[in-house]
């Protein structure tokens, strides 16, 4: 029987002797005033966007879409490359070098004054607090929204009843993980473990490595479907191998050589009351607010239906459905069926909440990118060009050019709600308010770069499968449409149901 092989903890508290009676060599100092302020950079809030977010935040009416956005986004982003490599490949990480630049500038001057000090172990365990805390409530932010089934909702009509050809990549990939929602609330799991056992000293070694794999695989997913949020996936993968990195020679003791190995870890005494309150005081703080409050406004959402990604106003009743258009006349003309014909509707979804998805042939929109990773946006230059901004990332952070928060105008939640629209073409979207007592249906495009476009239609359901839509469309023609209702339902919908 081969000899059972044991990794044992050592805590530096009850052997400080390990590390505080060693001086460190010149390459380590050297190496360590580098990798500390490069991965503290990394570690902490730089955009100047992250700060003016949390003074705009109303403190005691929190959500979950706001502890996430304090929690799951940031990373320095001075530069960006507007190019499709600046985007998706290997200019979105412009950023790295760049930090690494500076770190070094800022280690040789610091070690030009701090050349006679011996070791750096409580800095050291000052960036790896840093680290581990990044890392951890990312993980579970992010863990959160798929747990709960909010960051790939289930399927809806529309999706599955569009051609696959119209989706952005990422778009697909996101519908292919939603088909399996315990799927998704597995992948939701294991990043939430990985941050939750980031918060405790004893099994930081255990969550880094699943961390590194968690997130490992998500920045190679990015890559893969041009995602956009490949960068901030792989700089928690690269935290995650910083606190896993001194204790690799002993993981390679035990699972390579198969012999007993200790990790070994540095922790400060905290001499005095004061200090050992404030260690205290912000673990408390720091994990009530994003993990338990966290947990609290995320059950909360999905009892009260407040799923991020989809709208919440209840539709038509009895309607959801596919709709095959019967009859079709603009100004009075009839119009045959034609699927090349792009005066007519080809065929209409209603949906359970108050949407309804035109399809239409060749109708120019503006495909909303729906990232929150580095997405061009509308009018920005495609140029390749290098630019900087002291600020970092105040794209994300809706910030105007002189660096002001920009309030976002007022109306109804479920019209500012763009998934069903996002990454896709072929179809348009129209939020309706209806008026069930005058049969009036009154719509507008969903899609923020086409608002202009609205229609007035009365309604009229002869029957359970009829639906007769009578009005002007955005160019004040009259429309007459008679909808029928297809039998057809897909078999992805009908699984999840």
């Amino acid at each position: 029987m081969k000899q059972i092989i044991d990794l044992h903890w050592r805590s530096g508290e009850s052997n400080a002797d390990v590390h505080t009676n060693q001086n460190w060599s010149k390459k380590e100092k050297i190496a360590f005033r580098i990798a500390f302020i490069f991965f503290t950079i990394m570690s902490v809030p730089t955009d100047y966007g992250y700060y003016v977010m949390l003074g705009h935040f109303d403190w005691l009416n929190l959500n979950y879409r706001q502890l996430t956005e304090m929690a799951a986004f940031f990373n320095p982003q001075f530069l960006n490359v507007y190019s499709e490599s600046g985007f998706f490949g290997i200019a979105s990480y412009i950023n790295w070098p760049f930090v690494l630049l500076i770190s070094i500038i800022a280690a040789l001057i610091w070690g030009y004054f701090d050349k006679h000090r011996p070791s750096y172990n409580d800095l050291y365990y000052l960036v790896r607090v840093f680290a581990r805390y990044r890392v951890g409530y990312a993980g579970i932010s992010w863990g959160y929204k798929k747990i709960f089934v909010m960051q790939m909702p289930t399927q809806f009509e529309a999706i599955w009843n569009t051609d696959l050809i119209n989706f952005f990549a990422k778009r697909l990939y996101w519908e292919v993980l939603s088909v399996a929602p315990t799927y998704e609330v597995y992948l939701g799991f294991a990043e939430f473990f990985a941050g939750f056992l980031l918060l405790f000293r004893k099994t930081t070694s255990l969550g880094a490595a699943l961390a590194f794999v968690v997130f490992g695989n998500i920045a190679l997913s990015n890559h893969a479907y041009d995602i956009g949020e490949q960068v901030p996936s792989a700089l928690m993968a690269l935290l995650a191998l910083f606190l896993l990195w001194k204790d690799i020679p002993a993981i390679y003791q035990v699972i390579v050589k198969e012999k007993d190995a200790w990790l070994k870890h540095y922790y400060p005494t905290l001499d005095k009351a004061w200090q050992r309150w404030l260690r205290t005081g912000l673990k408390v703080v720091f994990n009530f607010l994003l993990v338990v409050l966290f947990a609290y406004y995320e059950v909360r959402a999905v009892i009260q239906n407040d799923y991020y990604k989809l709208p919440n106003t209840a539709g038509l009743a009895n309607t959801a459905g596919i709709y095959e258009v019967e009859t079709f006349k603009r100004n009075g003309v009839e119009l045959p069926q034609n699927p090349l014909n792009n005066n007519r509707w080809q065929d209409v979804i209603f949906e359970k909440w108050s949407s309804i998805g035109v399809k239409y042939v060749d109708k120019p929109q503006q495909i909303a990118s729906f990232a929150a990773g580095s997405y061009p946006r509308v009018g920005e230059p495609y140029d390749g060009k290098l630019y900087f901004d002291w600020r970092g990332d105040f794209r994300r952070y809706h910030l105007d050019a002189s660096g002001k928060h920009q309030p976002k105008a007022k109306s109804p939640r479920d019209l500012r709600i763009d998934w069903e629209y996002a990454g896709i073409q072929g179809r348009v979207f129209y939020y309706y308010e209806a008026d069930t007592v005058k049969r009036v249906l009154k719509l507008v495009n969903k899609n923020k770069n086409h608002r202009e476009e609205k229609m007035t239609l009365n309604y009229s359901r002869p029957d359970a499968q009829t639906i007769i839509l009578k009005g002007t469309d955005d160019h004040n023609d009259s429309l007459y449409v008679e909808l029928k209702k297809s039998a057809y339902r897909h078999p992805l919908l009908s699984l999840n149901k």
